[in-house]
């Protein structure tokens, strides 16, 4: 999520069983501490991967989602966000991920591990060969919805929405009640501004599965979109019943609480984010832009703010432009012009196309000795 003057909201794209081994004393004794295994991230290269507990199954995965090992038992592996075990066969090392699934490849160049090194591929951010990997695994297998909803997801990531739309579409015809899929060609079609068509993805997948906190949060944006401001806010809290810890939720009812002035509630909620994800930048980042422009001075709070945007600078390397948009912002807060311009300058440079002439207005402001209000 971008800060808060031109906030991105955080939309959430999904990815797409094994039988639960009978493994007698599979949870008994401590896990080892010191395990390599222990604080390394690991990719799941199977769809609806269960997570369980010894008396039940408390989540499951999705085909591609990351999580980090908290401890170990066996070939057990305890996904703390989850609260539950997850078969280490049903995951790779995230860091490994290419090359171990490009050997499968070799070794059997089958639709499935296509399929799944397209997947690791995406996860490390690489969508042009992501996508030539689900080109292949759809020429062997064309109807792999998953295959399509993946390279959908990686079309979206590169901006091509009609594209993206295109693969949902077609996964869809083969699964009309994914829910997964139905949600992602929603986003597709907010990026391009048809959100009856969003709302219509979004309604019939929350009819399916009711409390798909994602769906809630999705269509929050699209409510907000449409200036419904408390709708949105609905929507945001009911994601938030489902999972109080959803932090990409709790960035976008503060930003609809900003909106409607209701400043107090938003620092509520983005300070809540930070507690919860303290090393991830975005809600640093949003507290910090808030906190250094938000029009009600009695919320403005420069030295916290500067001490927050420093902070999302530093965790994206001084490379973000909205993190630098916001020291900019920060430091004009401060008084601190000269640095503020400097910074405001680098942000302008660093950003997209389409943000730079708001960027240039800021950097304008600044070099006027004028602090940013939005």
């Amino acid at each position: 999520m971008r800060n808060m003057a031109t906030h991105s909201f955080r939309q959430v794209l999904l990815l797409q069983l094994l039988l639960w081994p009978a493994v007698a004393g599979a949870f008994q004794g401590a896990p080892a501490a010191a395990d390599p295994r222990v604080g390394k991230r690991v990719l799941v290269i199977r769809h609806g991967a269960p997570l369980r507990t010894p008396d039940a199954t408390v989540s499951s995965a999705w085909l591609g989602e990351i999580f980090t090992v908290s401890l170990v038992n066996g070939e057990w592996l305890w996904i703390q966000e989850k609260g539950g075990w997850l078969w280490e066969q049903e995951t790779v090392l995230y860091d490994g991920a290419i090359e171990e699934l490009a050997k499968r490849v070799t070794t059997s160049p089958t639709a499935e591990n296509y399929h799944l090194r397209g997947v690791a591929l995406l996860a490390h951010k690489e969508y042009r060969k992501a996508i030539a990997d689900f080109n292949e695994s759809l020429r062997k297998s064309p109807k792999n919805a998953g295959a399509l909803n993946n390279r959908g997801k990686a079309h979206y990531l590169l901006g091509g929405y009609p594209a993206a739309i295109a693969d949902f579409t077609q996964a869809l015809a083969i699964e009309p009640t994914n829910v997964l899929y139905l949600n992602n060609r929603a986003l597709a079609y907010i990026e391009t501004a048809q959100f009856s068509l969003a709302l219509s993805d979004l309604q019939s997948a929350l009819k399916l599965v009711p409390d798909f906190a994602e769906a809630l949060n999705n269509r929050g944006i699209v409510h907000q979109r449409l200036q419904k401001t408390d709708a949105a806010v609905a929507d945001f809290t009911a994601a938030l019943k489902l999972n109080p810890k959803y932090v990409d939720a709790l960035g976008n009812r503060a930003f609809a609480y900003r909106r409607s002035g209701a400043y107090q509630n938003a620092v509520a909620d983005l300070e809540q984010a930070v507690k919860i994800s303290p090393l991830t930048y975005e809600a640093t980042n949003d507290l910090a832009w808030l906190l250094a422009t938000c029009p009600d001075e009695r919320y403005r709070q420069p030295e916290r703010a500067l001490q927050l945007a420093k902070a999302a600078c530093e965790m994206t390397q001084y490379q973000q432009w909205n993190t630098l948009d916001t020291l900019a912002a920060a430091l004009a807060e401060s008084g601190q012009f000269a640095e503020a311009s400097k910074w405001a300058a680098t942000a302008v440079e660093k950003a997209p196309e389409k943000e730079r002439v708001r960027l240039q207005g800021h950097l304008e402001q600044i070099v006027a000795g004028k602090q940013i209000r939005e």
